[in-house]
């Protein structure tokens, strides 16, 4: 089985398929534009929303996985045991690193790694890296998107345009959505199945969290 955010994911994105679907039944077929912009410019925005949305609860999945797996803080990448350090360190409750004690250090893990997910507010590659480098130690996830980083960086972008200008926002052709919404299911499964090869290396077992995502 994927793992849980990607089929998550893939329910999300259902969404996304029926204003696709909508739009065909709408259009009658003649060339010209139909005045349906806002179905397609609704299915970008629903698109990143679920991208979005799916990079964060991985994130937390990994992690989680990570405490299901690990039997002490120290079996754990060396870039997450410097995170969880930092957060020890510069806490501003004097009793914090009590909370670490015993298995108390997986509940702080997941816990900052949730607050780390909600920080972001752009699902742009220099974001979602360094959310995935300091969560769980994976250095440059987006080296793993074989559409490269300027292609779903783009894509965001068209979300912001939308998000800021309205109907001013440029026109999205529906075969264009209908790329995104490919571009975007492809990528997820890259970061799934990168994701996936960074748990086995580093927890104990070197067990598999899920099958290889196709």
């Amino acid at each position: 089985m994927p793992s849980s955010s990607i089929l998550a994911f893939r329910g999300n994105i259902v969404d996304v398929d029926r204003l696709i679907e909508s739009h065909g039944q709408l259009h009658d077929g003649s060339p010209g534009k139909k005045g349906l912009g806002h179905i397609t410019r609704s299915g970008v925005v629903m698109l990143c929303a679920a991208w979005e949305l799916y990079l964060e609860s991985l994130c937390v999945e990994a992690a989680n996985y990570f405490c299901d797996k690990c039997q002490s803080p120290d079996q754990l990448p060396r870039r997450v045991q410097k995170e969880l350090a930092k957060v020890a360190r510069e806490s501003k409750h004097e009793l914090k690193p009590l909370e670490f004690a015993g298995d108390g250090w997986k509940q702080v893990l997941v816990t900052h790694v949730r607050e780390l997910c909600g920080a972001i507010n752009t699902p742009k590659a220099g974001p979602i890296d360094e959310l995935y480098l300091r969560a769980i130690g994976l250095e440059r996830l987006s080296d793993h998107w074989s559409c490269g980083k300027d292609t779903i960086n783009d894509f965001v972008g068209v979300r912001g345009d939308i998000a800021h200008r309205g109907r001013d926002a440029d026109y999205i052709k529906i075969g264009e959505l209908q790329s995104y919404r490919t571009l975007i299911d492809a990528t997820a499964v890259e970061c799934d199945n990168a994701v996936s090869e960074l748990l086995v290396s580093a927890t104990p077992g070197n067990y598999k969290p899920w099958r290889v995502t196709t």
